[in-house]
C-alpha cells in the first residue's frame, strides 16, 4: 500500500468515528525527510485510547496486519503495526488533553520535530501547533 493511499484511508477512518477528534502524520514523513525503511507515524487523539489499542478490528482496515507491537510513552499508547507489502506504522493513540495548551514537553518535540495535519474537526491539533511554534 501506498503511503498517500494509507493516509487517505486513515483520515476517512478518522471522520467516520465519533471518538476520534484529531489525526497527523508526525516524524519523518510530515518533515518530508523519510527514508524508503521509515515507519510511519501518526498521532490520533480519541476519547479512550485504551479501549482503542485494545481492539484490534480497526488496524485491519488498513491492510493485512502481519505483526502488532503495543507500547506506552507518557500518556500515549502506541500501537506498531507491520502490514504484508512493507509498510509499518506507528499509531499514537492519545488522550485529547495531549494536544491541551499550554503544551507538556513530550508533545511539544513531537509536533516542533513535523507535524502535518490530516483531521482536526475542533481544532484541537491547530491549537496545540501555534502554541508548539510560539
Amino acid at each position: 500500500m501506498q503511503l498517500r493511499t494509507f493516509l487517505n484511508d486513515l483520515s476517512a477512518w478518522s471522520e467516520s468515528r465519533s471518538d476520534v477528534l484529531g489525526l497527523a502524520l508526525v516524524g519523518s514523513h510530515a518533515r518530508g525527510a523519510a527514508r524508503p525503511c521509515s515507519d510511519v507515524d501518526v498521532i490520533v487523539l480519541c476519547e479512550d485510547p485504551l479501549k482503542l489499542a485494545d481492539s484490534d478490528g480497526w488496524i485491519a482496515r488498513f491492510g493485512d496486519p502481519l505483526k502488532k507491537m503495543t507500547e506506552t510513552y507518557g500518556v500515549v499508547r502506541v500501537v506498531r503495526v507491520f502490514y504484508g507489502g512493507g509498510l509499518e506504522v506507528e499509531f499514537g493513540l492519545s488522550p485529547v488533553d495531549w494536544a491541551d495548551v499550554p503544551l507538556d514537553a513530550g508533545t511539544r518535540r513531537v509536533i516542533s520535530e513535523g507535524m502535518r495535519i490530516l483531521y482536526d474537526p475542533k481544532g484541537l491539533l491547530r491549537s496545540a501547533e501555534i502554541a508548539a511554534a510560539a
